[in-house]
């Protein structure tokens, strides 16, 4: 019923991650707020007004 290889595996892959988590998070927010401008830019291109 459970595949406990897989799972296993996916906890050791979380695990090897750890020591590498502010270096994720300060990525993964770099890339969300770069996201957001840019499709802020687009609709205030396309005409929507900013909101503040």
């Amino acid at each position: 019923m459970y595949n406990w290889h897989l799972q296993d595996a996916i906890v050791a892959f979380v695990d090897s991650m750890k020591p590498n988590w502010p270096a994720q998070h300060e990525l993964y927010m770099s890339v969300l707020y770069t996201f957001v401008d840019m499709q802020s830019h687009l609709l205030s291109l396309l005409g929507y007004p900013p909101v503040s």
